[in-house]
């Protein structure tokens, strides 16, 4: 399971450490000097040296990293939100054919006709095949390129005796991390998927939209953060300042003798006005787990699901010259309660974790769902597979009285 943290982006300050403290560069030099001119094959100098710093990174702690040119400017895309490419996203698999996962709408692929679930047989004439033995990330260096350059696809769907070409123009690509609709007049439904530059303020167009389709009187919301890997501080806590009035929202701790943030909710503009339910998973981390936290510390929703990951740490993008780059961890954070959620994670109020699990029957569910006459068959069939969905709606409708 891939984790992303909370992370911010502000510049580091360039250390003041003595040069004496740096003596031991001269053993990791003399070591390199005897590698070019003895080892058995000739090496490349920059694998060398990135080799070194990711051993030196791996002596901190799980979450801090290095990032080699290319993948950091994809870590930095993908923590934007926006990329130029196409607008596909490949599901994680075990066979060698890549498999498209979801089709970002009015993106080149979008109007194309791609669509989830056709498998990516190549890539400019590429069989993916061979692009396989570099992974997903392969696939994800092909299919991203400058805006305005071309790219050919070879797609196959089921159902199709043939597989087809595709030849797309790449543009710039926004991904949605925001899902929104009704679960009826009065009560909405919100997902946030990660929290990337924009989010907060998908977030409050999602919120406006919902309240306009319940006659501006949103009187309940699920906000859902199950399999939100996380994202940007300032992200999360704009986010949670939302849903709050007053309170903590979280403190920043960095090393001993640093200046400690501490977040509080604003409250101007805040949606503060209605009752809410926060769906968390074992997929639910770091700056999901901050918005969590702050609506459950402040008693502001009632948190249903299973167990959160428990990532209590902030990371730092660092930009290094060559256009590499470090992940590195830089603080703690805590909860308005004074909790740190590291390797512990939030507990939720009430505890959903699977069908099997759940105390009402697949017939039970289906009688809960058909006496609610307003709901469309497309919506029942999905709260009847989602009992945590479930949970959180009968949560509300029992705050809001009624039946």
């Amino acid at each position: 399971m891939s984790i992303a943290t909370a992370i911010t982006t502000h510049a580091v300050p360039r250390s003041r450490a003595k040069p004496d403290r740096y003596k031991t560069l001269d053993t990791f030099a003399q070591a390199l000097s005897y590698i070019q001119s003895s080892y058995v094959k000739r090496v490349d100098e920059r694998r060398l040296l990135y080799g070194a710093i990711k051993g030196m990174i791996t002596e901190l702690d799980p979450h801090s990293s290095f990032f080699t040119p290319r993948r950091y400017r994809y870590l930095r895309e993908d923590t934007e939100g926006e990329f130029a490419g196409v607008g596909i996203t490949l599901r994680d698999n075990k066979s060698a054919t890549p498999v498209v996962d979801s089709v970002v709408s009015n993106s080149p692929a979008g109007r194309a006709g791609i669509l989830a679930g056709d498998r990516l047989l190549s890539i400019d004439g590429a069989k993916t095949g061979v692009a396989a033995r570099a992974g997903k990330r392969g696939w994800r260096a092909l299919l991203r390129g400058r805006v305005g350059s071309r790219l050919r696809l070879r797609i196959l769907r089921r159902g199709w005796a043939k597989s087809r070409s595709f030849e797309l123009v790449r543009r710039r690509i926004k991904v949605p991390t925001v899902e929104r609709f009704n679960l009826e007049s009065g009560i909405g439904y919100l997902s946030i998927k990660k929290f990337q530059e924009a989010t907060s303020r998908d977030v409050e167009r999602a919120l406006r939209r919902l309240a306009a389709r319940s006659g501006n009187r949103l009187q309940g919301l699920v906000l859902d953060l199950r399999n939100n890997p996380g994202g940007l501080l300032d992200q999360c806590v704009r986010v949670a300042d939302l849903f709050l009035s007053r309170g903590m929202i979280v403190s920043v701790v960095g090393r001993p003798g640093s200046k400690v943030e501490r977040h509080r909710a604003r409250g101007a503009g805040s949606w503060s006005n209605f009752k809410m339910v926060v769906l968390v998973d074992r997929g639910t981390a770091s700056a999901a787990e901050i918005v969590a936290g702050a609506l459950q510390d402040n008693r502001r929703a009632k948190i249903v699901g299973t167990k959160t990951y428990g990532k209590g740490s902030v990371q730092t993008f660092i930009d290094l010259k060559d256009r590499s780059g470090l992940k590195l961890t830089t603080a703690h954070y805590y909860t308005p309660s004074g909790r740190s959620l590291e390797g512990v994670g939030i507990v939720p109020n009430i505890v959903v974790s699977s069908r099997r699990n759940w105390e009402g029957s697949k017939a039970r569910v289906r009688n809960i769902l058909g006496r609610r006459s307003a709901l469309s068959a497309k919506l029942k069939k999905r709260l009847q597979e989602d009992l945590q969905l479930l949970r959180g709606y009968q949560i509300l409708r029992a705050a809001l009285g009624s039946k």
